[in-house]
């Protein structure tokens, strides 16, 4: 089989981040991958510049179902509301998605069947052991495409994290296993072994495992564990690779350490709650043991709720408090996603790509640019005092507030979701010196000014200023020390070449 040509794509897009009025910050990312754990601090992740690198991630799921141009069309939005990171599947199944398991241009990913006929892409068997298609079969003409498709990603600084074969729902037909089983351990293990060679030089890679199956009520059974082992020891034989980060979606309500025969192969520790309970899962990614970045990987989508199509009775708006959450609550960053673009069915997706909540990402995105999120810890973690000593509730809760800081207290920031009410109180000797407090509105990144020269010392009580501009309750509180009171415009992200 034939492997993939070393690519010499020299990377020099920049992500600009802009403030209309007295601020402007920039960043840029993906300006040096591969990316790696910092040297100084293992809870986040460094270009090849050294320069932080925030996940601030889309689920794209169905993304290779899309022409080239309209997969064109998407990154490039993705990139222009500050996104650096997609997550995705090599190899489609799911049904309510966009036409599995074919790519854009119609190819499938495998050219024969287990019993050695031609495979014509159909995902239902009277006998999955001779029908499945055989792994170790890849079809050409679909390989170049996802190898285009990633440089392209590459050249829109957007890291990949991909699953080369998503197991899926309860081992259902969302994901592969059923056709895994089928194929057994040994061909999928030449099929890890092959795709890591194939994209051995890719940079801007991470190799994601499971896929809503593997922990708690959704263990996986022998010979599923079986056949994932050998897709992982296939992704790992080969050495070289460019791309060696490993991050899992296994079951839901847990992190990717969790999973007990392959949660120690994980470096990036990602936290996954349909429910939305993302403080817990967060907060114990970020303080798992040993240290590696942790992140928000799956939560309640934005439009799967009562407003849009139903799915999750928990993705209740407005959906920017899960990813407001998770970021405070892991610091290294959060993956979004909406129920109507994920599957890239046409003609429906790109009529939801200017939501509220997309509109809200990309503010936080803006935010999480314009500050020094790299060196905050969340409350009560790694040493930090319990930053909300009153009205913070409990971690599980809808009303909690979400607080993180620098440990030298230049930096504090809190989220109040919208079912929170009354005062917080802030211990203020988490600051490092006479403090500039300020409310930022998280659906216009507008800042209201709350008072300069606050002392840091004792405690202090805040009250949101009722509605913000989308009319729901939820607020930033941002404080920080030798800063002038300076009103700012809303943060937007634009891209730039």
């Amino acid at each position: 089989m034939a492997g993939f040509a070393n690519k010499q794509v020299n990377v020099a897009r920049r992500l600009h981040l802009f403030v209309i009025g007295l601020f402007c910050c920039g960043a840029a990312w993906g300006a040096g991958y591969p990316v790696k754990v910092s040297s100084t601090n293992p809870h986040i992740l460094v270009d090849q510049n050294k320069t932080p690198y925030p996940i601030m991630g889309r689920a794209s799921w169905f993304v290779l179902s899309l022409s080239v141009t309209n997969y064109r069309t998407f990154i490039d939005d993705t990139a222009s509301r500050g996104y650096n990171v997609i997550e995705m599947i090599a190899v489609t199944h799911d049904p309510r998605g966009n036409h599995p398991p074919f790519n854009g241009n119609g190819d499938r990913p495998f050219l024969n069947q287990l019993d050695g006929t031609t495979w014509n892409g159909l995902l239902a068997y009277t006998d999955i052991n001779a029908q499945a298609p055989d792994f170790t079969t890849p079809n050409e003409a679909y390989w170049s495409f996802v190898d285009v498709f990633l440089e392209y990603c590459e050249s829109k600084g957007i890291l990949v994290f991909m699953f080369p074969a998503y197991a899926g729902y309860e081992g259902g037909n969302q994901g592969w296993m059923q056709e895994l089983v089928a194929n057994g351990p040994a061909r999928m293990r030449s099929y890890g072994a092959w795709i890591a060679a194939r994209y051995q030089n890719q940079k801007n890679l991470v190799w994601m495992m499971g896929g809503d199956l593997g922990t708690f009520k959704r263990t996986f059974n022998t010979a599923q564990s079986n056949v994932e082992r050998s897709l992982l020891t296939g992704l790992k034989s080969v050495m070289g690779k460019q791309s060696v980060f490993f991050s899992a979606e296994w079951g839901s309500e847990s992190i990717a350490t969790d999973q007990t025969a392959f949660g120690d192969a994980m470096t990036f520790n990602g936290a996954y709650s349909f429910a939305g309970d993302v403080n817990v899962l967060g907060r114990r990614a970020y303080a798992h043991s040993p240290v590696e970045p942790a992140y928000l990987l799956e939560e309640p989508y934005d439009e799967e709720g009562p407003d849009g199509n139903s799915v999750n009775s928990s993705a209740t708006q407005p959906v920017r408090r899960f990813q407001w959450w998770g970021w405070l609550s892991t610091i290294g960053g959060y993956i979004s996603g909406n129920g109507y673009v994920w599957p890239f069915n046409a003609p429906d997706w790109s009529n939801h790509l200017n939501t509220q909540d997309s509109l809200d990402m990309a503010r936080l995105n803006g935010f999480i640019g314009s500050v020094n999120w790299y060196d905050l810890v969340p409350s009560g973690l790694n040493g930090l005092r319990t930053l909300i000593t009153s009205g913070g509730s409990s971690a599980s809760s809808g009303n909690y507030v979400a607080a993180a800081a620098t440990p030298d207290g230049t930096l504090l920031v809190a989220y109040i979701p919208p079912a929170h009410s009354g005062p917080i109180t802030v211990d203020m000797g988490a600051m490092g010196g006479p403090t500039l407090a300020r409310w930022l509105d998280p659906t216009s990144g507008a800042y209201k000014d709350i008072g300069t020269g606050l002392t840091n010392t004792g405690t202090r009580s805040f009250t949101t200023p009722g509605n913000n501009n989308a009319g729901d309750g939820d607020w930033v509180l941002v404080l920080k020390t030798n800063l002038p009171p300076v009103q700012v415009q809303p943060i937007l992200p634009r891209f730039a070449p």
